[in-house]
């Protein structure tokens, strides 16, 4: 019998929220997809880390991008802490604050 491979959950901290709250995201799960299906308020458009809309500062923790790029994030950016939600998952327990762009 094959054991089945259950993905480790990490938590994401949203310190924006008040009071501050907790999700869950599942270890191979987008911290964009992680927030959604929480129903956090986050804007979105390329979902694969050109455009930057999805712009958020990194708190605390390690995000991975795996293999891909985040083109949408500039130099600066990175300097002062963003990362782009719709292409990294969870190396860590992480928190972030509220996203650049604002919904409408």
């Amino acid at each position: 019998m094959q054991k089945k491979h259950i993905p480790k959950k990490k938590e994401i901290h949203l310190t924006f929220f008040d009071p501050e709250q907790f999700i869950q995201a599942d270890q191979e799960e987008t911290v964009l997809h992680a927030l959604i299906l929480a129903g956090v308020p986050i804007k979105q458009a390329c979902t694969n880390g050109v455009c930057g809309v999805c712009l958020t500062p990194l708190l605390s923790g390690e995000i991975d991008y795996t293999n891909r790029l985040p083109h949408g994030l500039n130099e600066k950016e990175k300097q002062n802490g963003y990362f782009l939600p719709c292409i990294a998952t969870c190396k860590t327990d992480i928190a972030i604050g509220r996203p650049k762009v604002k919904l409408r």
